[in-house]
């Protein structure tokens, strides 16, 4: 008479492969989940430069202060959100900064006035 079903074998095989290839997935995956946060750099920076286009209209400097802009920063947001300006308004430079990853690492995100978006620190596992 044959038995029916699996050997403890075959599915200590099956368990190896399902391993080996989550193994091989979690990497990309955690570097996905990270860029993904950094979406929200980019997208508030994106309204604290168009805050500051408007700002400028009606002001002819650039505002030194986030609470001028009319722009609604997100409660439980990761980044930590400044702007700087020099010393007569002309020009202005925004930052976002966090640790989106838990390593020691900082991600920060910069925008100017001339609206270049820059990742000068990079938080994203490689």
């Amino acid at each position: 008479m044959k038995q029916k079903g699996l050997s403890l074998m075959e599915i200590m095989i099956a368990l190896v492969i399902v391993a080996i290839l989550a193994g091989l997935g979690y990497p990309r995956y955690q570097k996905m989940v990270s860029r993904s946060k950094q979406t929200e750099a980019k997208t508030i920076l994106r309204a604290l430069y168009m805050g500051q286009d408007l700002y400028l209209t009606s002001h002819q400097i650039y505002a030194a202060d986030l609470n001028s802009l009319d722009v609604g920063l997100p409660e439980n947001s990761r980044y930590i959100y400044s702007i700087t300006i020099d010393d007569n308004g002309t020009t202005f430079e925004a930052k976002a900064t966090a640790n989106i990853d838990g390593d020691p690492a900082i991600d920060e995100w910069t925008i100017d006035h001339k609206n270049r978006l820059v990742n000068t620190v990079n938080d994203v596992i490689e």
